[in-house]
């Protein structure tokens, strides 16, 4: 008889924590490269890591949701229904920015005048998704660093609530994705 799984797959939380990684050094550094003036070349070096793990972001959410469909979650408590329906719309929002803040990002690097083809690590080049267009840069340019703030904002959440559960509720909901 197998045993009650208590804690995320191996491959669930290996991903969940290379996507943190990921996305909070993509956070600052999406704000490094817009705030701090240096020379061009830095900045354009700026801009081709974000792109690259940007599109790397894109691909482990993609191996993310695959694992997670074939993974079943670990046994839990049943929080009170009101937190069990707000982690689950939590959830579904972080997933849903980890796939449209690199989208917006891919279509406003194909929007760009300067039509410069993206290369995530200089391994291939990306298809544009839209043609180069200026107006349309601006506009994915506000779109895609409103997501990028909401994604933050939402991860500052995710962490909240995982730091309530092990100091506050002490119910080991943190320890299931943990090592």
């Amino acid at each position: 008889m197998r045993s009650e799984r208590r804690r995320w797959s191996l491959p669930l939380r290996l991903l969940h924590w290379a996507m943190a990684a990921l996305i909070l050094g993509l956070l600052v550094l999406g704000w490094v490269m817009t705030h701090v003036r240096t020379d061009l070349g830095t900045t354009f070096a700026w801009y081709l890591w974000h792109k690259s793990f940007g599109f790397a972001v894109l691909v482990l959410v993609a191996a993310r949701i695959a694992t997670r469909l074939l993974s079943p979650a670990p046994r839990e408590a049943m929080p009170p229904g009101w937190q069990r329906r707000a982690a689950h719309l939590a959830h579904g929002l972080l997933y849903l920015l980890m796939v449209a803040v690199p989208v917006a990002g891919w279509m406003m690097a194909s929007a760009s005048p300067l039509h410069l083809p993206t290369r995530p690590f200089n391994l291939f080049t990306l298809p544009d998704l839209v043609a180069p267009n200026a107006a349309l840069f601006r506009q994915l340019e506000l779109v895609h660093a409103t997501l990028a703030y909401a994604l933050l904002g939402l991860v500052v959440l995710h962490v909240a609530a995982a730091l309530k559960h092990r100091f506050i509720d002490r119910d080991g909901v943190l320890a299931r994705m943990g090592f």
